[in-house]
């Protein structure tokens, strides 16, 4: 018989997981779908920031106060320091050398 007996921890673990499935799922789906690489950028920065740290946040509500957990809260200052700065060089860089980006219209996507 499956038991069914899930701690509180456990419970908000996975809430936490399910949370950033859904951020990193809708990540994927922007970067496919937006039409510029500005709202790329955003959908890259910021959906993928929430979906990172509500994975790491649930691996250490899992794995509770260890080694493994001080890892994985540097690991999510990494993230918190080197994603907005990603994501500003590349918009920078986009916006200093006048880059103009693709949009698709109507008669492009009936070709």
């Amino acid at each position: 018989m499956i038991d069914f007996n899930l701690s509180v921890r456990q419970l908000f673990a996975f809430v936490f997981f399910i949370a950033g499935i859904y951020f990193l799922l809708s990540t994927a789906v922007g970067l496919i779908r937006f039409p510029n690489l500005y709202t790329r950028l955003h959908a890259g920065s910021k959906c993928l920031m929430a979906g990172g740290i509500s994975v790491f946040m649930g691996c250490i509500l899992l794995e509770g106060i260890s080694f493994v957990s001080l890892k994985l809260i540097v690991i999510m200052v990494f993230l918190f320091i080197t994603n907005p700065i990603a994501i500003h060089v590349i918009a920078s860089f986009d916006n200093n050398y006048n880059l103009i980006p693709k949009t698709y219209t109507k008669e492009d996507l009936d070709k």
